[in-house]
């Protein structure tokens, strides 16, 4: 009997370091890697200059089959954060010395029990005309060169940062890095080209156009006296989206639909944050609303739009950034507009979330009575407090206090049925 036990025990031993092992290891590796402060802090704003500027780096023409792209300090930096917005909460900072780029990021995780940051650091520089990563280090843990440019490749072509990999790594021909900047040679290839990747294709742009014409008819009868809801343009094209889609295409239908509503809502005012440009839905205008309330109703289709357009971290700091922008300067912090930009968030991603839910959204929209079924009533959270107060009240956007105030206005808008169905 002790025999037989002696013999069963090796390979229970290999079973239980098998099982064992790996959360082990993983557990030791977010220890590590994980840190409560953000390596870096970005310098760079994110405002409209700044975003334009991006987008037009970004939109870079290919006329010819060899393509020169010179990029400074300033346009390194900014293009980056443009770009990381679009799918992660991040701080990032680039800086140029000794011929070699040197990239710092700090990724913002949701509370755990290791730390609330990811720290990147790594450096960029040229060997043999192309560009070779090393010093990598992930929080305290410090990557050999060998290792370096395969992990940094390997986390890029697994997320949705692949299609600016590939345009910025694989046609790449030379690069030359020095105090002025960064220029970049590489072979322009139609396939390749980043603009046309981001931009609508011919059936979605023409189904924007689609919704477009159906909200001149909806203008051309609203009635002047009276308020236009914004329910007044979602209803009837969700509706509109329901009878022209299947569950195939309901996810680029009511990201069109989302799209038309925003060229007529928010006019060029979204322009900027968008990978695509098209012209504004009709020359009459009647402001939206909701609750009697225009701001709300911006704020709410435009976080909308970006939700559906994959753009959903980039909202959410747009949306804080101008509520505190207006805390310094404007008419002052709002909870009520930060509750538009969250439930439009909300909505926004309902939208584009799945085929089925795409569609489960497109016969809800097209049966509601009012904007109520997909904003709920926070006119009586705080609003127009100037940075002093706000700082009293809230101390920052971090504090348990505003983050409290974060979490009854998501507890409203999971109350609303459209978003739990």
């Amino acid at each position: 009997m002790l025999k037989r036990l002696l013999l069963i025990l090796p390979p229970l031993r290999i079973v239980f370091f098998c099982f064992t092992a790996p959360p082990v290891f993983c557990a030791i590796f977010l220890l590590f890697a994980l840190d409560n402060n953000a390596i870096t802090k970005s310098t760079w704003p994110l405002n409209q200059d700044n975003f334009q500027r991006a987008k037009k780096i970004i939109s870079n023409p290919m006329s010819s089959t060899r393509n020169t792209l010179h990029l400074n300090k300033q346009d390194l930096n900014i293009t980056f954060s443009y770009i990381l917005s679009h799918y992660l909460s991040s701080a990032s900072q680039i800086t140029i010395s000794d011929q070699q780029l040197a990239f710092n990021l700090a990724i913002l995780l949701k509370n755990n029990l290791f730390g609330n940051y990811v720290n990147i650091n790594f450096k960029l520089a040229k060997q043999q005309g192309y560009p070779v990563i090393h010093s990598l280090q992930i929080g305290e843990i410090i990557i050999a060169d060998e290792f370096a440019g395969l992990i940094i490749e390997s986390m890029i072509k697994y997320t949705p940062l692949k299609d600016y990999y590939i345009l910025a790594v694989q046609h790449i021909k030379e690069i030359q890095i020095n105090t002025s900047g960064l220029t970049i040679t590489y072979n322009a290839s139609p396939d390749l080209n980043l603009k046309d990747k981001l931009k609508l294709n011919e059936n979605h742009f023409q189904s924007v156009l689609f919704y477009q014409q159906q909200i001149t008819h909806i203008i051309a009868r609203h009635d002047p006296k009276w308020r236009l809801s914004l329910s007044e343009l979602l209803q009837p094209l969700f509706k509109a989206a329901y009878h022209r889609s299947m569950p195939y295409n309901a996810k680029a239908e009511n990201r069109a639909v989302l799209i038309a509503i925003s060229t007529y809502v928010n006019k060029h005012e979204i322009q900027t944050y968008l990978p695509f440009d098209i012209s504004p839905a009709t020359t009459l205008q009647y402001p939206a609303s909701l609750y009697k309330r225009t701001d709300m109703a911006k704020h709410f289709i435009a976080s909308a739009v970006l939700a559906a357009t994959g753009a959903r971290t980039l909202a959410l700091i747009l949306g804080e950034e101008k509520e505190l922008h207006d805390a310094k300067q404007g008419s002052g912090f709002s909870f009520i507009d930060l509750a538009g930009d969250r439930a439009g968030l909300r909505f926004g991603k309902r939208a584009v979330q799945s085929k089925n839910k795409a569609r489960r959204l497109q016969l809800d929209m097209s049966q509601i009575k009012d904007y109520t079924a997909f904003m709920p009533d926070v006119r009586d959270l705080p609003e127009n407090l100037n940075e002093q107060t706000f700082k009293q009240q809230y101390k920052s956007i971090y504090s348990a206090e505003y983050q409290n105030m974060l979490k009854e206005i998501d507890q409203r808008i999971s109350r609303l049925i459209i978003y739990r169905q």
